[in-house]
């Protein structure tokens, strides 16, 4: 059992189930703000499910719980591929398609955003409701315990392309989401859509669709250089079939 990839899943769980919770049961917009601009958008259908920040949540939490309840007990975490368990190879596939790159997105674009003009993402009357710990709980954390994860636990990333296919997949599907949440409820889900015409609107969600595939790219650079090429799945030269290579000995 590796003690290390089972204490990182053990935080992961509890910082994303627990700010989940909170979140969702204990944070509330006073009903002063709740007529006032932004936060009037905050209470409309579908509430907080509207934001990325709670679907990644949501993904953290599903994701270390797995890993921690099913892979760290029943299954591996190995690099040589005879020795990888299925468990292992839904772990992984996971995490280089959807958790790293969603993770990821949401705390860079948060901070960046946030540095640029808070008002945007996270208006200062939310500090009143939205406490400082959450905020971190929620838009840091996720960038750190992945980097974490990514040096401590080894892992064989899928190939590129399958990988690339889920993640775009991923994108897609909250893209439609708060379109489809606009075109029923009249709001955008963020302050910055709001402010777009239709083809600024387009272009800005292009650029987040490229900023999560450029994140899983990180994703895979940051585990050949820590684990070797070997760590991937990779394409053949004939016949096009996805093999795995072994670890390269450092």
């Amino acid at each position: 059992m590796n003690w290390i990839a089972l204490f990182i899943h053990l935080a992961g769980a509890a910082n994303f189930g627990y700010a989940l919770y909170y979140d969702l049961k204990f944070v509330h917009v006073p009903p002063h703000l709740k007529n006032k601009g932004d936060f009037d958008s905050m209470s409309a259908f579908p509430g907080k499910w509207k934001y990325l920040t709670i679907w990644n949540m949501v993904l953290q939490f599903v994701y270390h719980m797995f890993a921690l309840i099913v892979n760290d007990f029943a299954g591996t975490s190995e690099l040589n591929p005879k020795r990888q368990s299925s468990l292992q190879k839904f772990r992984d596939y996971i995490f280089a398609s959807w958790v790293f790159p969603a993770g990821m997105f949401v705390s860079l674009s948060f901070w960046i955003l946030y540095g640029i003009d808070r008002a945007l993402v996270f208006p200062k009357e939310m500090d009143a409701f939205f406490p400082n710990w959450l905020n971190h709980a929620v838009h840091t954390v996720p960038i750190v315990i992945l980097l974490v994860e990514s040096y401590f636990v080894s892992k064989i990333f899928p190939s590129s392309f399958n990988a690339i296919l889920a993640n775009l997949f991923f994108t897609t599907t909250y893209i439609s989401w708060i379109c489809w949440v606009n075109h029923v409820s009249g709001v955008w889900a963020y302050p910055i859509l709001q402010i777009l015409n239709n083809y600024q609107r387009a272009a800005f969600m292009g650029g987040c669709a490229v900023a999560i595939l450029a994140c899983f790219f990180t994703g895979e650079f940051i585990n050949k250089w820590r684990w070797g090429k070997g760590a991937h799945e990779v394409k053949t030269a004939k016949g096009g079939k996805s093999t795995k290579g072994k670890k390269k000995v450092k």
